[in-house]
């Protein structure tokens, strides 16, 4: 285990799953840069990472991106779930949008409704890199 990875703490990971096929340096854009502007300024964490799941091989050979996620380190979740529940919709978040994250030991998320959150339903779905 890398140094890394012995200091991930799940309880302060935040996972955004946003259902749409938008295409990574359009995320980075669209989502990832005024993320990290808001949570900066407050010390609460970063974007550490994002991706995309593609979907199942069309007839013409191509490989649609099915959803993507953007990972978020905190340094305070709740403050974090906070801004994002706020800042999210601003920036044109897709309905049924998906924050994931861990509150004792709970695997839990809140679904972007568009004009509010269902906040703290159980999930089921796993990280696709991290399983968690």
């Amino acid at each position: 285990m890398t140094e890394q990875e012995d200091e991930f703490d799940v309880e302060q990971f935040v996972y955004i799953k946003i259902p749409a096929p938008i295409q990574p340096l359009d995320r980075g854009t669209l989502f990832e840069d005024p993320i990290d502007a808001a949570l900066e300024p407050h010390d609460l964490g970063h974007v550490s990472g994002g991706g995309s799941l593609l979907g199942d091989t069309l007839p013409d050979g191509t490989r649609p991106i099915e959803f993507c996620g953007i990972d978020i380190d905190t340094t305070d979740r709740a403050a974090v779930l906070e801004i994002l529940r706020e800042l999210l919709p601003t920036l044109g978040i897709p309905l049924a949008s998906e924050l994931h994250y861990t509150a004792n030991g709970h695997k839990l998320q809140d679904r972007f409704l568009g004009d509010s959150w269902s906040i703290g339903e159980s999930r089921e779905f796993l990280h696709p890199g991290f399983d968690i």
